[in-house]
């Protein structure tokens, strides 16, 4: 495979980027659906629409620096972001900060108890990170990834919703969601999840922890959840009958690869760094994990610092959803320069913590050439700004 320059990367299909943004995208599935049933005649079988060669992001290439710690609506730690490419506009989520009094509270509100009902912030932002509107979420979930979908001038939101409490292995109680949502953005609105105005959707019946990521390349919806095993697992969905709520059809299924499972990984200097995001483009998954710096886990018996200053333990995977392994395979030893990649991308940051990913795509003109967009978390506790950091190297497949 060679790296490629922009006027020579393949152009996707028409249901696209340029072909869903509008409202002739849902007219056209519902046409072909008829009773709401995909046809066999219409969509192909599982996983063969993926097999049509793709772009991927080159791992390797240089980190951009495109907005540098800039605040969000909240003061809280950023957990994932997404764009808005037809529009211009990029969408961020975080937990909603404690001491709030929102529309139809009766006091303010603590951060524990936010973290425990799932109350979440969304801020909207242009392209250099200058604030223009939000959202707040009662009862939706953590956050960790969010679709942002474009339908004309408005931007409608995939999120996690009827978020149940979970407790963490240190005692810590958050939530997360049991089913995906879809709404628009409306700027100031304040959004419960039991709102009779929300379309929920179940894509594996009995999952839990579902969040969503748009690919605004391919058009498709790339769901993670966890199964009734306990299994993290991804499915990749066709935009357009995911918005009907037919999930009977997925592109692709795979189970959660685990980046410590690469030979030769050293544990004790990057230990088990949290997923903090991901994000699909055609056939490949991109998986972002990481801990804020000075972050402590322990292994064999040992208090370890796994993410140092300055180095952190930041990694950028890129997953074939055709195999549901990495791509290119991993060598038998060890490498930073491969599949995953650690990156210290933004690593002056203070507190630097790795936090969501989002797919750009710079001109619509030429929706096959994207970017991937690294969110990252800094400053101090109360005081919490966001950057991204970019790259945008893209390999054509032989």
């Amino acid at each position: 495979m060679g790296v490629v320059t922009h006027d020579k990367l393949p152009r996707p299909s028409r249901r696209s980027l340029l072909a869903w943004s509008g409202t002739g995208a849902l007219a056209a599935a519902t046409a072909s659906l008829g009773t709401g049933t995909a046809s066999a005649a219409t969509y192909p079988a599982a996983g063969s629409a993926l097999l049509v060669p793709s772009p991927r992001l080159d791992l390797n290439s240089p980190s951009e620096n495109w907005i540098r710690e800039k605040p969000t609506r909240d003061s809280t730690i950023l957990q994932s972001i997404g764009y808005d490419n037809a529009n211009g506009h990029i969408y961020l989520a975080q937990v909603t900060q404690g001491g709030l009094k929102l529309t139809g509270e009766s006091e303010p509100v603590s951060s524990a108890d936010r973290n425990r009902r799932g109350d979440l912030t969304l801020t909207k932002w242009d392209m250099s990170g200058n604030t223009l509107g939000y959202m707040y979420l009662r009862g939706f979930g953590h956050g960790m990834s969010i679709g942002v979908e474009p339908v004309g001038g408005k931007a409608y939101l995939w999120v996690e919703a009827d978020g149940v409490e979970v407790v963490d292995v240190s005692g810590k109680a958050s939530s997360r969601g049991t089913r995906l949502a879809r709404f628009p953005f409306v700027n100031g609105q304040v959004l419960d999840t039991t709102s009779p105005t929300l379309a929920k959707y179940t894509p594996v019946p009995g999952s839990t922890i579902n969040t969503a990521s748009v690919d605004p390349v391919y058009g498709r919806l790339a769901v993670r959840y966890r199964d009734t095993d306990g299994v993290m697992k991804f499915q990749v969905h066709d935009l357009d009958l995911a918005r009907l709520g037919i999930w009977t059809q997925p592109l692709a299924s795979i189970s959660e690869p685990k980046i410590t499972s690469v030979p030769g990984w050293p544990l004790t200097t990057y230990g088990h760094p949290y997923l903090q995001g991901y994000a699909v483009v055609g056939r490949y998954l991109y998986l972002y994990h990481g801990n804020n710096y000075g972050f402590v886990e322990n292994i064999d018996g040992q208090d370890v610092v796994i993410s140092k200053p300055d180095i952190g333990n930041t990694f950028l995977t890129s997953v074939d959803l055709t195999t549901g392994t990495f791509a290119p395979a991993p060598p038998a030893t060890f490498n930073k320069n491969v599949n995953p990649l650690h990156t210290t991308a933004a690593y002056t940051l203070d507190y630097r913590e790795p936090e969501g990913l989002g797919v750009y795509v710079p001109d619509l003109s030429k929706p096959g050439v994207f970017s991937i967009g690294m969110g990252f978390a800094s400053g101090e506790p109360g005081s919490r700004v966001a950057s991204i950091y970019g790259k945008s190297v893209l390999i054509q497949p032989s």
